[in-house]
C-alpha cells in the first residue's frame, strides 16, 4: 500500500490513516477516472466506498483496469439496506472482489424496524465468512452502540460520523465513548468549516495554526480531525492530483498541532454548529 501510517483497529486489522471518499463529490457519478488518479498518481491506496453511492462498479472498474493487486488496496464500504448480508453480496460483485477489509452498517436507521442487534449479529457471520475482514458502523450514536454491544461477539471496529469544529460539541462525547470501547472514529467531512461554511469562527484560528506550522488550512483541519479523535482515520475526495498530494502531505510532512492549538480550533467550533450530513446526530 501507499507510504502513508496506518492506524490499527480493534481486531488487528491496519487502516491507512487517510481515506479516499467516493461519496460527496462522486456521489451517483462515475468514478473510475478520480479512482484511478488518486490510487495511481496520488498513492492513496484507501478507498472508501457505499452501496448508497451507487458508483462501486466505477470503483471496480478502476481497480481493474490499474491491474491492482488486491493486497495492495484497502476497500472499505457500506450496507445500504436492511439486509446486511444481500448488500454486501452485492458490493463485492460490483467491486470485482471477494472480500473487502472493511465493512460498515451505514446509518442505523436502517434497522429502526428490525433492530441494531439482528443487523450486527448477521455483520459478524461475515466477518466470520470472510466477505470482510472486519466489521464496524457509520453515524451511530451512543444509544445505538449501547444497543449494538448488548448481543455483540465482536465489539465495532470503527464508527465513522462526521468531524468538524462545528459539529464537536455533538460528537464530543460520543467520540470520548467510542475511545472508551476500543471503537475507532473514522471522520468524514473534515474540511466542511472551509469547504461549506467558509467566513465563520474557525477560519481565523486555523489561518493563525496554519501559518505557525507552515502548512494549507487543509492540512491543519485534516490534522485536527486525526488527533481529536485520539488518532482517528480520516476520509477526504478530491478530483484534483495536487490537492490529494498535499492532503497526504498533512500526514507525512506536517507535525502534529499542539494540545492548545487542537482545544484553540474546538473552542472557535464550539461558537457554531453547522452539520452537513445525518441530522439525527444531533437528537
Amino acid at each position: 500500500m501507499s507510504g502513508l501510517s496506518t492506524v490499527k483497529l480493534n481486531d488487528g486489522v491496519q487502516v491507512p490513516v487517510l481515506g479516499y471518499g467516493t461519496g460527496t463529490a462522486l456521489y451517483q457519478k462515475e468514478a473510475k477516472d478520480s479512482v484511478k488518479m488518486a490510487y495511481s498518481e496520488a498513492k492513496m491506496h484507501h478507498i472508501d466506498c457505499a452501496e448508497f453511492y451507487a458508483n462501486e462498479e466505477s470503483v471496480g472498474l478502476a481497480l481493474k483496469e490499474l491491474g491492482v493487486k488486491r493486497e495492495d488496496v484497502f476497500i472499505t464500504t457500506k450496507c445500504g439496506s436492511d439486509d446486511p448480508r444481500k448488500s454486501l453480496e452485492k458490493s463485492l460483485k460490483l467491486l470485482g472482489v471477494d472480500q473487502v477489509d472493511l465493512y460498515l452498517i451505514h446509518t442505523p436507521l436502517l434497522f429502526k424496524d428490525t433492530g441494531l442487534g439482528k443487523a450486527w449479529q448477521t455483520m459478524e457471520e461475515l466477518q466470520k465468512e470472510g466477505k470482510t475482514k472486519s466489521i464496524g458502523v457509520s453515524n451511530y450514536r451512543i444509544s445505538d452502540l449501547e444497543e449494538t454491544l448488548k448481543v455483540a461477539k465482536v465489539t465495532p471496529s470503527a464508527n465513522q460520523i462526521e468531524v468538524h469544529p462545528y459539529v464537536l460539541d455533538k460528537a464530543q462525547s460520543l467520540i470520548d465513548f467510542c475511545q472508551s470501547k476500543g471503537i475507532h472514529i473514522e471522520s468524514y467531512g473534515p474540511l466542511s468549516s472551509i469547504v461549506r461554511h467558509p467566513g465563520g469562527s474557525v477560519d481565523p484560528v486555523v489561518k493563525k495554526i496554519a501559518q505557525e506550522l507552515g502548512a494549507t488550512d487543509g492540512q491543519v483541519l485534516l490534522k485536527w480531525a486525526h488527533q481529536i479523535t485520539h488518532g482517528g482515520i480520516v476520509v477526504t475526495t478530491s478530483s484534483k492530483k495536487e490537492r490529494l498530494e498535499e492532503q497526504i502531505k498533512a500526514f507525512t510532512d506536517i507535525k502534529d498541532l499542539s494540545a492548545e492549538q487542537v482545544q484553540a480550533i474546538a473552542e472557535a467550533g464550539k461558537k457554531e454548529h453547522h452539520r452537513v450530513f445525518m441530522q439525527h446526530m444531533d437528537e
